[in-house]
């Protein structure tokens, strides 16, 4: 096809809407992720090339990095997977984590330490949108993800708190919740969880929740082996 240099072409239309809404289709930018994605059994719907399919003007305008890519594609979301399907591990639910940064960041955790998958209650950022991908550094590409309620969250459940257990997290068959990064879990999340404290010198308040995710995750994988 010929290279497109308006804005009002429907497909720079339909990519750019994609990158705003990222609801039934996403969007991946750069070659070694649209590569990894396609390597990963992901059938783009439409790859575009900076100066071969799209003007560097329009490209840019698409491009969400500092330092713009040559190549974006379109994907179509993923449906939501079967994040209990390992009862040998456990599973990563987040509650109302809002930050897409802190999205992506769990969903590379969970890959690194071999969760199940990531159960995203109402609330949370979408870990489809490029920011998160970017933050997931490809994890995303592999990670099971499923949209759940809290009558789907049937493994005992664990939250970490100030003042909770010391008891090391679970290993497996159970689901480690993180919550909002301003207000932690819903009240009904906090009933029903067990917590669990992270030991710190005291000298700072809290912990992000990203850190928190990587110490608890590191903590139940390690007892996993």
């Amino acid at each position: 096809m010929q290279t497109i240099t308006s804005r009002h072409n429907p497909l720079f239309k339909r990519v750019r809407d994609a990158i705003r809404e990222h609801a039934a289709e996403i969007v991946i930018e750069g070659s070694k992720s649209v590569d990894d994605a396609i390597a990963g059994g992901w059938k783009p719907l439409v790859v575009l090339r900076r100066d071969v399919d799209l003007s560097s003007a329009l490209f840019d305008a698409l491009a969400e990095t500092k330092s713009p890519q040559d190549v974006i594609a379109l994907f179509e979301r993923p449906a939501n997977a079967d994040v209990f399907a390992r009862p040998d591990t456990i599973v990563v639910a987040l509650d109302g984590v809002q930050d897409p940064g802190n999205v992506g960041t769990i969903v590379r955790l969970a890959a690194a330490f071999d969760a199940g998958g990531i159960a995203l209650l109402p609330g949370c950022a979408d870990p489809y949108s490029p920011k998160s991908i970017r933050a997931s550094a490809g994890a995303i590409l592999n990670v099971p993800v499923a949209n759940v309620t809290i009558d789907d969250l049937k493994w005992p459940l664990f939250v970490t708190a100030a003042d909770g257990s010391p008891d090391d997290p679970p290993a497996r068959g159970a689901i480690i919740v993180f919550g909002s990064e301003g207000q932690g879990v819903s009240p009904e999340i906090a009933r029903r969880a067990k917590s669990l404290a992270i030991r710190t010198s005291g000298r700072v308040e809290s912990l992000n929740v990203a850190a928190s995710a990587a110490i608890l995750l590191s903590r139940s994988f390690e007892a996993r082996k």
